[in-house]
């Protein structure tokens, strides 16, 4: 059974898809108030300027610079014209009173799961130099990235690898890149290579389990998805159709 986990609504720089600079850290579910739209709180960074003005989980945003709240594209202009330190004026609906509070703007920071409770959104945590083989074959600059946490012994991975080899073979020239993670022992890993699927991309040993932990990552196969800055798109486990993978990974290619 293929289990997708998707985004869940962060406000960040630009939009959905653009990460890195200034944000306010919350997570959010669209409410209304007196007919228009407000933010109802679920969840505050604790590194983030919002958490230090007062925000907490429970209130609604209602306004910012001075403004009703219109659609999440006004506050998506707001980050766009500001810069990390930059003060920005929102106002709140907190116990039947309207509360006008300062955000100072804090950078985003690479690891949000505390936030979200989950990957998504997310900066992929930086390999070491446990790849075992293909190394050579790692890009520079990929347009998308496709990690395959697996194992040796599970029969939908290995039913998931002649999938993942298509989809490389078709789009690793275009920018693709495919990197195949376990944490068993290098010498069966090797050795089953060799005797039932030789792979074209670079596999990778995670010998003390770190992504594993650091992700939540309690099932194999497990597939995570990241844009072209390193950033957990998607994250999904059980065993993929090619159809599936290609449109997902040529939406973030195309991007």
């Amino acid at each position: 059974m293929l289990k997708i986990v998707r985004a869940i609504s962060i406000l960040l720089l630009l939009s959905v898809s653009a990460f890195a600079g200034p944000w306010l850290g919350l997570i959010y579910k669209k409410d209304t108030f007196e007919n228009h739209l407000a933010l109802h709180v679920s969840g505050v960074h604790p590194e983030s300027g919002c958490l230090a003005a007062g925000v907490v989980s429970g209130d609604l945003v209602i306004g910012i610079d001075g403004k009703a709240l219109e659609n999440v594209a006004q506050l998506q202009n707001v980050m766009k014209k500001s810069k990390v330190g930059s003060k920005v004026k929102i106002e709140i609906f907190r116990d039947g009173k309207r509360i006008p509070l300062t955000v100072t703007l804090t950078e985003r920071p690479d690891d949000i799961s505390s936030l979200t409770g989950s990957a998504i959104g997310s900066k992929i945590a930086k390999f070491g130099d446990n790849f075992y083989m293909n190394a050579e074959k790692r890009q520079e600059a990929p347009k998308a990235t496709l990690l395959d946490f697996w194992a040796t012994w599970c029969g939908p991975c290995r039913q998931t690898l002649p999938v993942l080899e298509k989809l490389y073979n078709k789009y690793s020239s275009q920018g693709l890149e495919i990197i195949g993670i376990s944490s068993e022992q290098t010498k069966p890993l090797l050795a089953f290579y060799k005797k039932q699927h030789a792979s074209p991309y670079p596999l990778y040993r995670d010998a003390d389990q770190g992504l594993w932990r650091r992700y939540g990552i309690h099932a194999v196969p497990t597939l995570m998805l990241l844009d072209s800055n390193g950033y957990i798109k998607r994250v999904w486990s059980g065993a993929p159709s090619f159809e599936m993978l290609e449109k997902l990974v040529l939406e973030v290619m195309d991007k």
